[in-house]
């Protein structure tokens, strides 16, 4: 393809180029896909000796292919096509636009880790059990003799030439004392969450030596490129159009409160955010602040949602975070709530929040990574008298995220429920109170105004609490210490908790 951008892909042990043909079938609608044998692998000759195995000549290697094609080109490594990445991008950086790191992390980095965490025997012992076959690839002979047994080979979907001298690569550079240097060119690692050798430890040991560093996550297991090639395809692209740089947040209820600090938050760290509020103009002024963009939506408008995400889908793309935030506010007994009023907070409450997770999930699924986070309450786990209504939608908001949560993990998508308790944000002054007369309504949410200032417990730590939460992923998330205690009353002391909401009335 004359002018296209150029991505080179380097396979692993004990794989050759063709590990790499769905994701290069789906990557050649778009890009110049180069893909070779490394030596010993495929087509590729074999050198005569360990030595020539080294990093250093198969960094010769991939340099050469480099320059055939014409660099600088998008380099994708996995394995130990990712391990002679890391050297080659150290060692020749004009020659690269980005690198693409999959389950291969650099052995400089992953020594100096070790060297950094030796006071911790336990968080070294998770990192270096997953490595307990290299010892036995060290051993001379007995690897060649399990090689010839078939089933291995059918298992590792491997021919005896690729792992005999596979082997080598082990032998020639596994041990040597390497010094991590830091790394000028954008990398990028797709981490695989079902992947038995590598783990996050080991992609975090290149962030203190990695200029410009993002991560994705995506639900597969090492051969991702053979059994994920579609997504894996997909995060190569996002990583050539540069969208990985910056991450993409949507927060509904942006305007205000909750979602207007953890608007703020995101785009402090570098996310560039969506705002959607039913209040156009608190959007337009919190996307001003942050740099984002605003987008005017009732969440409990089923069509509006849909219409609003194919645009932002189509202007911004998927989005990596997707916070369904918004909310109203409803007190008062359930005999003296009305009909009205309980259609009003569902529509709003549940609904609102089952339209936005329909709206972006499909495309989030289909690009095999994200993070949905669904704000409830901790009255969804606290029954009292006061908030029937109210309650029981944030109830089945957390129920709906664990739900989601547990039929997306294979899709690589996770869903969050935030459980705060009592914030100081603008929804007390907003909140309705269940057959009040006007006076009364402005009384009490004056008093409850108060109250929750008293309380003192700003959004932006509700908004430290979502970054958190993206990173660690936890499916429910209690925010507040008498959130954190009433959810731990209800696996203790059940009827405790039922007896103390039983005290707050109407």
């Amino acid at each position: 393809m004359v002018g296209a951008v150029a991505v080179v892909l380097v396979h692993g042990f004990p794989d050759t180029s063709e590990v790499w043909e769905g994701v290069a079938e789906r990557l050649g609608e778009r890009f110049w896909v180069v893909r070779y044998d490394v030596r010993g692998a495929g087509g590729s000759q074999a050198p005569v000796g360990g030595e020539g195995y080294r990093l250093e000549r198969l960094v010769g290697d991939l340099v050469a292919v480099v320059e055939a094609v014409g660099g600088p080109v998008h380099l994708v490594g996995h394995d130990w096509g990712s391990l002679q990445g890391w050297a080659a991008v150290r060692a020749r950086p004009e020659l690269f636009l980005s690198f693409t790191s999959v389950s291969g992390p650099d052995l400089g980095h992953v020594g100096d880790w070790v060297s950094r965490n030796r006071l911790r025997p336990l968080k070294l012992a998770k990192v270096l059990w997953r490595s307990w076959y290299i010892a036995g690839f060290k051993v001379p002979v007995v690897p060649e003799l399990v090689w010839r047994v078939p089933w291995v080979r059918k298992w590792l979907r491997a021919g005896r030439r690729e792992l005999v001298n596979g082997l080598e690569l082990y032998r020639a550079n596994v041990g040597r004392s390497r010094r991590p240097e830091v790394v000028a060119v954008p990398v990028h690692q797709i981490e695989l969450a079902k992947d038995p050798y590598v783990v996050r430890e080991h992609l975090e040991a290149a962030e203190p030596w990695v200029r410009e560093l993002t991560r994705s996550r995506l639900n597969a297991g090492h051969w991702a490129s053979r059994t994920h090639p579609e997504q894996v395809a997909r995060h190569i692209e996002d990583v050539v159009d540069g969208r990985w740089r910056r991450r993409l947040v949507v927060i509904t209820g942006g305007g205000s409160g909750i979602g207007r600090a953890t608007a703020t938050a995101f785009a402090r760290d570098g996310a560039e955010v969506v705002v959607l509020d039913v209040d156009e103009d608190r959007a337009r002024q919190v996307a001003e602040a942050v740099g984002g963009h605003a987008y005017r939506v009732d969440v409990a408008d089923a069509a509006a949602v849909a219409a609003v995400a194919e645009e932002v889908l189509r202007r911004h793309g998927v989005p990596d975070v997707v916070m369904a935030n918004a909310g109203i506010g409803l007190a008062g007994s359930f005999l003296r709530t009305s009909q009205d009023d309980w259609r009003r907070v569902v529509d709003v409450n549940l609904w609102g929040v089952v339209h936005v997770l329909r709206a972006f999930a499909p495309g989030m699924a289909a690009r095999g990574t994200g993070h949905l986070v669904v704000t409830a309450s901790a009255a969804g786990y606290f029954p009292t008298a006061a908030l029937s209504a109210y309650s029981t939608t944030k109830a089945a908001v957390l129920m709906l995220a664990q739900c989601v949560d547990a039929e997306l993990r294979e899709h690589g998508v996770r869903a969050t429920a935030l459980c705060p308790g009592l914030v100081r944000t603008d929804i007390t002054r907003t909140f309705t109170f269940a057959g009040s007369t006007a006076a009364e309504q402005d009384d009490r949410r004056a008093a409850a105004t108060r109250a929750y200032r008293l309380r003192g417990f700003g959004p932006e730590k509700v908004a430290a609490e979502v970054l958190e939460v993206v990173r660690k992923s936890r499916p429910v998330v209690p925010v507040t210490a008498e959130a954190k205690a009433v959810h731990l009353g209800n696996r203790v002391a059940p009827g405790l908790v039922r007896a103390l909401g039983r005290r707050w009335r109407p």
